[in-house]
């Protein structure tokens, strides 16, 4: 019932930003009421999407189809008439070295388990807890201002949209209107390339003597690590002699080639950017893996400034009662814990442990909604 409660209060306050031909959306959720995920909806007004979802079905997560459908609620893919899809890129932090921590804990006796359990001592399955430090967010953020670069500079693009996802990473999407007929070919073709997956290394960077010359007009990959190796200083200026006037390269090591090309190249989730049905989360929807807000998030946005309380839609405190003993990384705070004390969390901070079952509530009337 608070879940219920709270995400309803929030989407009484109609905050979801509408996409464009919503009617010829396929609409999506994971019910909280039943825990069942919920498909082929379609909804051709936001007031009747907001009536469904504050009087039918509670979402803990609401998704939109990136395709546009002439029968969006057509229950086979195959009736739904593909019209075309925006394409997307999802950039996760965890998938940077040292970005996944986990523990698993029993909720029933609070046992800590660093590594994975098959059962409780007590019987039951342990839940499964991980945490992202918000070092690794920036980290993804760095890759996603990457990314956008790439999209506009090397491809043309023009109308693309960054979103936090709303727990732990990013989802880049790009609206210009040439991308929506693009098949799922060309958009592995475009995933290969921002993700240097099957590159052909001696193709692309030919190694002459263990150097790998760059001439001051390279493009594209080439160009992005010439900067790289600027940066890091490890570039040697060459003069070549061709009669009348000299023509100069600059010159890298190329044992150093797996070390700039780790740092250009975009680590994305390719299966979502090749999809031309996928379904992206609703922007500032609530995800409900951590209880923060799917939002927009302008290129010119000082990550370092700002931390994972900048997307909580909540303000105000929370009373918890705890069900284990430790300390533990919630978002943006260190928490210490004691099986059975009840104490009062910040809003965003009580919500996430609620959802990760290290707390229960107990009193949540100085929670309030912020738009």
């Amino acid at each position: 019932m608070f879940l219920k409660n709270i995400i309803r209060e929030y989407y009484a306050r109609k905050p979801l930003e509408e996409p464009s031909m919503l009617h010829k959306r396929e609409i999506a959720l994971e019910s909280l009421e039943d825990g069942v995920y919920i498909r082929h909806l379609a909804f051709p007004y936001m007031n009747l999407l907001y009536e469904y979802i504050t009087k039918q079905k509670t979402p803990l997560h609401l998704y939109y189809s990136s395709a546009l459908y002439t029968t969006p609620d057509a229950s086979k893919m195959e009736d739904k008439g593909w019209e075309g899809s925006e394409l997307i890129f999802d950039i996760d932090a965890d998938k940077y070295p040292g970005c996944e921590k986990k523990i698993w804990i029993c909720p029933s006796t609070g046992e800590i388990y660093q590594e994975e359990v098959e059962s409780c001592r007590m019987g039951g399955k342990p839940v499964e807890y991980s945490f992202l430090d918000w070092t690794c967010i920036e980290k993804a953020w760095q890759d996603v201002l990457s990314l956008v670069e790439i999209l506009t500079l090397e491809y043309g693009f023009s109308n693309i949209k960054v979103y936090f996802s709303g727990n732990r990473g990013f989802h880049v999407r790009v609206l210009d209107e040439q991308v929506y007929l693009l098949s799922r070919e060309a958009r592995r073709a475009i995933a290969d390339y921002v993700s240097c997956e099957g590159l052909d290394r001696d193709r692309m960077f030919p190694s002459l003597r263990g150097s790998i010359l760059f001439t001051q007009s390279e493009y594209g990959l080439r160009r992005r690590v010439l900067e790289k190796a600027r940066v890091k200083g490890i570039v040697v200026k060459k003069e070549v002699d061709k009669s009348r006037k000299p023509i100069i390269y600059e010159a890298i090591d190329s044992t150093y080639l797996d070390e700039l090309l780790n740092e250009v190249c975009i680590k994305i989730d390719k299966a979502v950017t090749m999809d031309t049905s996928r379904l992206s989360r609703f922007g500032n929807s609530l995800n409900m893996k951590a209880g923060l807000r799917v939002r927009e998030v302008s290129l010119n946005t000082d990550i370092h400034g700002i931390n994972y309380s900048y997307f909580s839609p909540f303000k105000g405190f929370i009373k918890v009662k705890s069900l284990v003993t430790g300390e533990f990384n919630a978002l943006d705070s260190k928490v210490s814990l004691s099986r059975g004390e009840t104490i009062k969390l910040e809003a965003h901070i009580g919500l996430y442990l609620v959802i990760k079952q290290l707390v229960y509530p107990v009193d949540y009337s100085e929670l309030e909604v912020k738009l």
